[in-house]
């Protein structure tokens, strides 16, 4: 079967809602773990674009990169858009720079888009256990993420991936630009990780042979795939596939992912993947709310870590026989 010109756009993906409770937590999970399934998921492939290796890029280009991804974070993903940054900036960061191997920067605007920036650029593209003076680039990172360009060597979209840690990392003390990154995503990330964390448990209990490829560095995980508008949405899959596959030929073994929206779970479903753990957004509240938050700390509209009737889904999905 020939492929489409253009790739085909994925079907929609239901996920609960805050009152489908039977559907909430772990879920049934299969006697194995299913294999990825490439060729279903070949009409959604682009032949138009060909990602390229994180590593094949300068400087400039990933911090451009690094923005988009953060400007579609703050606009597109459930709970960044929702929950907003505390109303006071905190002073380590104000006329403070910050160095590392990506050059020597101010933190910039208080927003949510520039806080994502700085997230990314340190918990991911950086190695966020480095000591102050000494923050090198994350290897892990740019040994698996993948860039999506124009003609004009432009990163117009990508995807961050890194191995699945077996134990929490190390963060580095009195950096305040992380410690003002943090103060905005905690709720978010502790939200996030203890999910994850359960889902993860669950899978080295349920999974023997996951649990030695866990243990051996042999899950790959996407962190974060976001693309500008310059990127057609129909071509974005290619990003999501292309990861599979350069995970499956460095010789891992699983894979995981966690979908805060339908179109990753879509993605994964479109692999073959295997729900494994939802979380939903609103059955409770996570952060305070616009009135009663003090001026240190990040709030919504309602206390909700999220405006939308929805959740988290965990996926995963062997890569090798």
């Amino acid at each position: 079967m020939s492929q489409p010109t253009f790739p085909l756009k994925l079907p929609w993906c239901n996920y609960p809602k805050t009152d489908n409770i039977q559907a909430h937590g772990l879920l049934d999970l299969q006697k194995e773990l299913p294999l990825v399934d490439f060729e279903s998921s070949r009409k959604y492939r682009s032949t138009k674009y060909a990602p390229l290796p994180l590593k094949s890029f300068d400087k400039s280009q990933i911090l451009e990169l690094t923005r988009i991804i953060a400007n579609s974070f703050a606009i597109n993903e459930p709970m960044n858009r929702h929950v907003h940054p505390s109303t006071e900036i905190p002073e380590g960061v104000i006329n403070a720079k910050h160095h590392d191997a990506l050059g020597n920067d101010s933190f910039g605007g208080w927003t949510t888009e520039n806080l994502m920036f700085w997230f990314i650029r340190l918990i991911f593209i950086t190695n966020p256990s480095n000591l102050i003076g000494a923050i090198r680039m994350n290897d892990d990172i740019f040994h698996h993420s993948l860039v999506i360009t124009n003609d004009h060597s432009k990163p117009i979209g990508g995807s961050l991936n890194i191995t699945l840690p077996v134990k929490e990392a190390e963060w580095r003390q009195n950096d305040p630009f992380l410690e003002a990154t943090f103060l905005y995503q905690n709720p978010i990330i502790d939200f996030i990780h203890h999910h994850e964390n359960i889902a993860i448990q669950a899978l080295d209990d349920k999974y023997p042979y996951f649990k030695k490829a866990h243990q051996s560095g042999k899950v790959g995980y996407i962190a974060m795939i976001a693309r500008s508008n310059e990127l057609p949405s129909e071509h974005t899959f290619e990003l999501f596939g292309s990861s599979f596959e350069n995970f499956q030929k460095q010789g891992y073994e699983y894979m995981v992912i966690t979908g805060t929206n339908q179109w990753t779970g879509a993605a994964c479903e479109a692999l073959g993947a295997a729900r494994v753990y939802f979380a939903p957004f609103r059955n409770k509240k996570r952060v305070a709310t616009e009135n009663d938050a003090n001026q240190n700390e990040p709030f919504s509209s309602d206390g909700y870590i999220s405006a939308k009737d929805s959740g988290l889904m965990i996926y995963a999905v062997k890569l090798i026989l």
